[in-house]
């Protein structure tokens, strides 16, 4: 209550939401780690222990479990990152899981995300390197990826999210 019988009075307005311009560039990636082929032996046993990271921005966003002892992972694990760039390449670096000790590169490969087709599920095959020793065969793995714009009409059905606009007044009540 304010001074000489004025009153502030809050109201709560539900709105649908819409996508503002911090969001507008947002996009869905969906990427399923399927497997890898003949990847690089880093065990005394000529095997390898391998798992997958992915980063963005430098920021690790997914890793992988282990499968050891193959050359020959699979892996068939899922997940899905909110980028709102697709101008930062998605960083996949393979390892040799060493318990106890540090582990081992086995390569890595750069997914250019501004190159994929959007709304569709697609193969993707990455031949892995090592930027020090670029000829080196060091496998590929297997993905299928799929970018969706967070804002298309397919995104807009699943996600029906209200939004509370507060304004306040004051008025008076005489």
């Amino acid at each position: 209550k304010l001074d000489s019988g004025r009153h502030t009075v809050f109201l709560y307005i539900p709105l649908r939401c819409k996508q503002t311009s911090a969001r507008s560039g947002m996009y869905k990636l969906e990427i399923e780690l399927k497997r890898g082929h003949n990847l690089a032996v880093r065990d005394r046993g000529g095997t390898s222990d391998p798992y997958v990271k992915f980063k963005l921005a430098g920021k690790e966003v997914f890793r992988s479990k282990i499968i050891h002892k193959n050359l020959n992972p699979v892996w068939d694990e899922k997940t899905t990152l909110i980028i709102d760039s697709l101008n930062e390449p998605l960083y996949v670096k393979v390892f040799d899981y060493d318990f106890g000790l540090q582990d081992d590169f086995m390569g890595s490969a750069f997914l250019y995300l501004e190159s994929l087709e959007q709304q569709r599920t697609i193969p993707v095959t990455l031949v892995l390197k090592d930027p020090q020793y670029p000829d080196q065969d060091l496998g590929t793995l297997e993905l299928a990826v799929n970018l969706t714009p967070k804002d298309s009409p397919i995104e807009e059905r699943r996600d029906s999210t209200v939004c509370m606009q507060i304004m306040s007044a004051d008025i008076s009540l005489t």
